[in-house]
């Protein structure tokens, strides 16, 4: 188990007035891991080359992509299930539903495995 560290932070946009200049702890992330170093750390547990790693780590990713982009939902076992979210508007007429006025938004969502939410509830979260 991890332990998140926290910043706190001031709200300094003037385009919300009820929250400007208010304070909020925000996460703090250390740096971005890539994927060389993902896949080194990846074949050091599963004893396979960080090249076979990489390359498999690439396939699946390519896989991934096309499927959730085609309409599949992914289940990843320890992770969660990947799918394609809309935001879109309402309207009053069945007539008026138009796909390419009425989507505000297309998000990748990710939806945890209660094991991992268990997890990242019993995560120890410290203020810096």
């Amino acid at each position: 188990m991890g332990t998140i560290h926290l910043k706190t932070y001031q709200f300094k946009s003037e385009s919300n007035p009820q929250s400007h200049g208010k304070w909020y702890p925000r996460v703090e992330h250390y740096s971005t891991i890539g994927t060389k170093e993902l896949c080194q750390l990846a074949a050091e547990d599963s004893h396979l080359e960080p090249s076979e790693v990489e390359y498999i780590l690439s396939s699946v990713v390519k896989q991934i992509s096309e499927l959730v982009f085609n309409g599949h939902t992914i289940a990843i076992p320890g992770l969660g299930t990947l799918s394609i979210a809309a935001d879109t508007q309402t309207v009053e007429d069945y007539a008026d539903v138009r796909c390419n006025t009425l989507i505000k938004q297309l998000r990748l969502n990710l939806r945890v495995t209660p094991e991992l939410r268990k997890e990242l509830k019993q995560t120890t979260v410290v203020m810096k």
